[in-house]
């Protein structure tokens, strides 16, 4: 994944309207206050002269706090303009440390305030339930700020806005002042890199659609090599040609376009799972030169990625699955009626479908059973209390069927299909 940053700066009018200052009395202002007001009543009442000025002593102390803090809130949104947050890598992905810097810029080029207390607001998603702790650095007009993250779970989470605190000398009353405005940080879910050989997976199951096991050597062209390509497939006048590896491929068109089905399961950390295999599945057909699909039973609609603008398609199909959810309502009837479509308007496509463990009498897995009979049907079921009726079910239909467990696996079952699909 290619690591890069974002930066967005606030100006102070922005940074008002992103949040107000929060404003909290001690519970030694509480006290001091209380103090105050009872002892100026018991001096009034007793007449006693002594007893009213050490009152009314003490309501000043609070009084004083209170203008301290309404004049360091007012300096504090008129000196710092700017804030702005570079996040690398962005988006951030699910299991994978990131880290922040926030630079406040300061309207004039003067020192800043000895001591400013700065801190990053963050949600719990992004920080990984970790307290954080953060780095500060000054220089003359400008404080900045870094800490880590720890995403654990992929969204678009909430980060910022920065805080400055500000408290009296007397440690009645201190506050809270936002710098900036809050940011939202896409976090991808965490994917398996699978290995390319799984394009001869795929090979596979269109010549085998076809009724041939390989093409003819009059039916070939070359591309560029890609780590995994069998070296059975180099074609060496070309390759000495150009001074650089090259393979036979298919001249027939193009490779066929995919669909990779997603069964979601309900939410939680299978779902963090089946999603984050999704997209690994996804990325590794489009390697492969397939124009990828995702269907997401539930979903009224999705975008085909194309493989020829393949750092764009990779990116997209990203940002697709951070936002990836489960069928409402019943999944079964949901993943019925997304194998039906399959059905009628899939033709000519290959089909990746990850399914869950639902069982052979489930009326989605049943569905998804008719739907094998273009012989171009890959599934992954996902291991469970079902997995093997499932797999039974799907295989009568057609479907090349092998089981996965958690992403630490997902590679072998990936490799185990490809083997599955050159044995048949």
């Amino acid at each position: 994944m290619t690591s890069r940053g974002t930066s967005s700066a606030t100006t102070a009018a922005e940074a008002s309207r992103a949040g107000r200052t929060e404003t909290v009395v001690t519970s030694r202002g509480i006290g001091m206050t209380s103090a105050g007001v009872a002892v100026t009543v018991l001096g009034v009442g007793l007449a006693s002269p002594f007893l009213t000025l050490i009152g009314i002593a003490v309501l000043s102390c609070a009084a004083i706090a209170a203008l301290w803090i309404a004049g360091s809130v007012q300096i504090l949104r008129r000196r710092y303009r700017a804030a702005r947050r570079v996040i690398v890598p962005f988006p951030l992905a699910a299991g994978s440390p990131g880290t922040v810097t926030v630079d406040i810029e300061a309207i004039r080029p003067t020192s800043l305030v000895p001591g400013l207390d700065i801190r990053e607001q963050a949600a719990a998603e992004l920080t990984g339930m970790r307290p954080t702790t953060a780095s500060v650095s000054r220089a003359r007009g400008l404080v900045s700020l870094s800490y880590s993250l720890h995403p654990t779970t992929r969204g678009r989470w909430p980060l910022g806005p920065a805080v400055v605190r500000t408290a009296d000398p007397f440690g009645l009353v201190w506050a809270d002042t936002p710098v900036g405005a809050e940011e939202v940080v896409p976090v991808r879910p965490r994917i398996v890199e699978l290995p390319a050989a799984g394009g001869s997976r795929m090979d596979g199951l269109e010549q085998i659609s076809r009724g041939a096991r390989r093409a003819s050597s009059d039916d070939a062209a070359v591309r560029e090599y890609r780590h995994g390509d069998d070296p059975r497939r180099v074609h060496w006048p070309s390759t000495a040609r150009r001074g650089s590896l090259v393979v036979r491929a298919d001249e027939h068109a193009g490779r066929p376009p995919a669909v990779v089905l997603a069964d979601l399961p309900p939410a939680g950390a299978d779902l963090e799972t089946a999603v984050g295999a999704t997209a690994s599945v996804a990325l590794a057909v489009l390697a492969d030169g397939h124009a990828v699909r995702l269907v997401v039973p539930g979903r009224e609609s999705s975008r085909r990625w194309a493989a020829e603008a393949r750092d764009e398609a990779r990116i997209g199909v990203l940002d697709e699955c951070i936002d990836l959810t489960p069928a409402q309502g019943s999944p079964s009837e949901a993943l019925a009626r997304s194998a039906t479509s399959l059905l009628d308007d899939g033709a000519g496509s290959l089909v990746i479908a990850l399914v869950e463990p639902r069982g052979a009498e489930d009326p989605g897995v049943r569905a998804l059973s008719r739907s094998g009979v273009t012989g171009r049907t890959v599934a992954l079921v996902r291991q469970g209390r079902h997995a093997a009726s499932t797999r039974d079910a799907l295989a009568r239909g057609g479907w090349r069927c092998t089981s996965w467990r958690d992403l630490d696996d997902l590679a072998q079952a990936w490799a185990d299909v490809a083997r599955a699909t050159e044995r048949a």
